[in-house]
């Protein structure tokens, strides 16, 4: 443990119940210092009230503070390094993202990390460390990218995506926010967000090193299709979208869906219910196919379809339950890229 950690431990084992340190809250531009002789009292304020549901907000708000004073005093230090360093020496909860001249940092409770989170961006311009906190708690803090990776854009007009993930009933959900810092201003501001509807549902994303395609971002989701049921470990269908920085901020430049036997399967239902037979044949080998699954009422809404448990997405043969008494055995052949049904049967649903 490093001396300056030792010494602010103690101080807060010795200092006085009577002290009653003056509150600044910290702004976008945090410029207050707090005296030397108050930071261990924050500190264990800050203790107190992780605590007590209804002040955690103001306890990461006290320990931005104080972080924030502990960054100013090691300049010289990268910010996520320095970060780090100071909520493990303390032992706070912290999760803690970025590089050298910008850090976020999220904090919360340790003792109950699933109480809620706050999370603070840290950043040096004109030599000079600032702090803000940022409008996306309760979350968990994955990633971040800034659109420059000149330190020098961080003096204005620079734009920072953070990735976030929040547990879902059917999985992790990914969150990017960008946020934007207009030349000569002291804060940022909110100027786009990414939710379902741009990375998918449920899954994991990633920022990456640009590269050729100037590919910044990358998602991995998966959305539960229409008339079937899939469970949090059941297969799923993914789709990989890809982002890169554009004069609106991330901007989608491709889309990829993994082309296995149960995302075949899938459309040929879908195809089905819609009545469309046409697009029904092209996931089939044959009209045969076709002819078969109208036969047993495939197109008919008679329950959800599932890939019966121990089943997974690529095998050549899958055992498809529907509903309550059916059950299939359908078998996929390649063509192209894609997967096509060469055949189909009733089956038993003794493996349940």
């Amino acid at each position: 443990m490093r001396r300056p950690a030792l010494a602010l431990l103690f101080l807060v084992l010795t200092v006085g119940c009577d002290r009653t340190p003056r509150l600044v809250p910290p702004g976008g531009d945090s410029t207050a210092a707090i005296p030397a002789d108050s930071t261990a009292a924050y500190v264990q304020m800050a203790r107190e009230r992780w605590d007590s549901p209804d002040q955690m907000e103001d306890a990461a708000s006290l320990v931005a503070r104080v972080l924030l004073d502990d960054l100013r005093a090691h300049a010289g230090e990268p910010l996520n390094g320095r970060a780090r360093d100071f909520a493990d020496s303390l032992l706070l909860g912290a999760e803690v993202v970025g590089g050298r001249e910008l850090a976020i940092v999220n904090l919360f409770a340790r003792a109950d990390p699933t109480a809620g989170s706050w999370p603070w961006l840290f950043w040096r311009a004109s030599g000079r460390t600032h702090a803000q906190s940022l409008e996306a708690q309760g979350m968990r803090l994955s990633g971040v990218s800034v659109e420059s990776a000149d330190a020098s854009a961080l003096l204005g007009g620079a734009r920072v995506a953070v990735l976030f993930a929040r547990a879902g009933a059917g999985g992790q959900q990914p969150f990017v926010f960008v946020w934007q810092r207009p030349p000569d201003a002291t804060s940022w501001r909110l100027a786009q967000s990414l939710g379902a509807d741009s990375l998918g549902a449920v899954g994991t994303a990633r920022f990456v090193e640009p590269g050729s395609g100037g590919i910044a971002l990358v998602s991995r989701t998966h959305r539960v299709a229409q008339g079937f049921d899939e469970c949090a470990s059941c297969p799923h269908v993914h789709r990989t979208r890809s982002f890169r920085w554009g004069p609106a901020g991330l901007v989608s430049v491709g889309e990829a869906v993994e082309r296995t036997p149960y995302y075949s399967f899938i459309q040929f239902i879908h195809a089905l219910v819609a009545g469309d037979f046409d697009l029904a044949g092209h996931w089939a080998a044959d009209g045969s196919i076709v002819e078969a699954a109208t036969g047993y009422e495939w197109g008919r809404s008679k329950g959800r379809w599932r890939l019966a448990p121990g089943t997974g997405p690529n095998a050549r043969d899958l055992l498809f339950l529907r509903g309550t008494q059916e059950a299939y055995r359908v078998h996929f052949t390649s063509r192209g890229d894609d997967w096509v049904i060469s055949g189909l049967e009733p089956s038993n649903r003794t493996i349940e």
